[in-house]
């Protein structure tokens, strides 16, 4: 009897061994084919991060060129240097370009074909069409680094999943003989066990606060190295995938030349905010700042002349503002700042010491300028006095601009209903 007792142990341990083994194996395998998985998505979205970035670069230019072609009065030798540039573009981003990704029989795979392209075709409307195609082929690569940012997240919750599932059926299925002999090493893998079952259950959302659930995993009591590994593993990638995220949301909001936020960014803080304020009842100021007489600054030194007057003034106003303004650039030689919880009597006062600065500030060649100096003007709205909604905001700040402009320029003037005027600066 004891014989035959002692031969269904030794069976029964033989089977559980040979389970746990089985088991050991799936584990081994769920991990190699993670890590498998997460090093080709990372290898892909550096590849497409690689390629958004030329599309943008590619972008900027086309449009430059664009706005080039679009003043009137254009030169011959203006028009060959606009040629020649968009041939030395096509040159760079035929080499770097995928042509896979590229819409055969469009504006952009002509483009890029050297003999289909001809003098005859540089014009406004070809560009403006590759434009368009680029900024599809962007919106585009914008989403596949997002489906492949979710799809590794996806795999993470899927390689948790598994794993949970494992240990708890080790638990299940050999806990009683691995709890009688081995107490000291099973306790720690059955709360580990409990912990990614929970996790799995009510997963963040968020990129980083998975990564920080997963750490807190390696401040248990003795881990094992198994699980240390994965754990680190899991942590890095999530660590990873929020810091080219990141760098993908500064590429999207900020401008390129002046490294101050975009119109986009600034449109939609604008729009949150003025739906704060009405909810908390606080105040929203908006400064609308152009810089005088630019374009005959621009016309007279040119554009790498202007370009660092942009550059320098940007700098500036990233200097003067709050951690809580939201300065942009509007377009052209226009800038924005937003100024949240702020009345009209403060942002006077940001708006017209920044006016003194920019004042007082040497800039080459601005002595031929019509005052002698590189000025700007500065129109100022108030939400809830000067507007109704954000859009009001904008309208009558710039109003307030043009009336700066109409005043003799180098000034601060805040919106008032009864003289705001629109007149087309010079």
């Amino acid at each position: 009897m004891v014989q035959d007792s002692d031969s269904i142990a030794k069976g029964s341990l033989r089977w559980s061994i040979a389970f746990g083994a089985a088991l050991l194996l799936l584990a081994i395998a769920a991990t190699a084919w993670f890590g498998i998985y997460q090093s080709s998505q990372l290898r892909a979205i550096d590849q497409e991060q690689s390629f958004y970035k030329d599309l943008i670069q590619c972008r900027v230019a086309l449009a430059a060129l664009d706005d080039r072609l679009g003043r009137p009065g254009l030169s011959a030798a203006d028009s060959s240097d606009i040629e020649a540039r968009l041939v030395l573009e096509r040159a760079r981003f035929a080499e770097s370009g995928r042509r896979e990704a590229i819409r055969k029989g469009g504006s952009l795979a002509a483009w890029l074909d050297e003999g289909r392209w001809g003098r005859a075709t540089v014009s406004r409307e070809s560009i403006g069409l590759m434009v368009i195609e680029l900024d599809t082929m962007i919106a585009a690569s914008t989403k596949k680094l997002s489906d492949s940012g979710n799809s590794i997240v996806a795999a993470l919750h899927l390689f948790m999943v598994f794993n949970g599932a494992l240990l708890l059926t080790i638990v299940l299925f050999a806990g009683r003989l691995m709890l009688s002999n081995y107490r000291h090493l099973l306790l720690p893998l059955n709360q580990l066990a409990h912990r990614l079952t929970l996790l799995n259950r009510n997963i963040p959302e968020s990129i980083h606060e998975t990564a920080e659930a997963t750490a807190t995993f390696l401040t248990d009591p003795a881990p094992s190295a198994d699980l240390r590994s994965v754990t680190e593993s899991v942590a890095d990638l999530c660590r990873d995938i929020e810091e080219k995220n990141k760098k993908l949301d500064e590429l999207y909001i900020r401008d390129e030349k002046t490294n101050l936020y975009n119109y986009r960014h600034f449109k939609e803080h604008l729009i949150i905010d003025v739906e704060r304020a009405k909810r908390f009842g606080d105040c929203i100021s908006l400064a609308m700042i152009d810089i005088d007489h630019f374009k005959r600054y621009n016309d007279a030194y040119g554009h790498i002349a202007g370009d660092r007057v942009l550059e320098r003034i940007a700098a500036i106003i990233r200097e003067e503002c709050r951690g809580t303004d939201i300065p942009s650039r509007f377009g052209g030689e226009e800038f924005a700042i937003l100024f949240p919880k702020t009345d009209r009597e403060m942002s006077f006062e940001i708006a017209e010491r920044l006016r003194q600065i920019i004042e007082a500030e040497p800039f080459d060649h601005e002595h031929r300028q019509p005052e002698g100096q590189l000025t700007v003007s500065i129109g100022l709205a108030t939400w809830p006095e000067d507007a109704t909604d954000w859009y009001s905001l904008i309208n009558n700040a710039d109003s307030a601009l043009y009336k700066a402009k109409e005043e003799g320029r180098n000034r601060v003037v805040s919106f008032n209903p009864e003289s705001a005027v629109r007149q087309e600066a010079g």
